[in-house]
């Protein structure tokens, strides 16, 4: 019985820290980290994202803004498609903590 509620705490505990799927986008877990695609879905804003997301799809929503904690929060992201969205301005500093963001 001990052995399964420490199975059962640890499992929670894993999601907790690695964060979960928004429920309007799909997510597959690779050893890279949390693909995500939130391709056509009318969003308005970035979702809260699983903190070990890799790979983003966010192309054709109504997003308007990109927060700039965005690698802060998701460190290891390494791609990010944004286009067709209604994003005007992106500011510089936006991917500056982005270290694994492909270039």
């Amino acid at each position: 019985m001990d052995i399964i509620l420490i199975f059962v705490f640890a499992v929670i505990c894993a999601g907790l820290v690695k964060g979960t799927c928004p429920s309007t986008c799909s997510c597959v877990d690779y050893s890279s980290g949390s693909h995500v695609n939130c391709n056509s879905k009318y969003l308005g804003h970035i979702p809260t994202l699983p903190k070990d997301t890799y790979n983003i799809d966010l192309r054709h929503n109504n997003i308007t803004e990109i927060d700039v904690q965005l690698c802060k929060e998701m460190p290891q992201l390494h791609t990010i498609y944004i286009s067709y969205n209604l994003i005007i301005e992106i500011p510089e500093i936006t991917f500056a903590d982005c270290d694994q963001l492909y270039k």
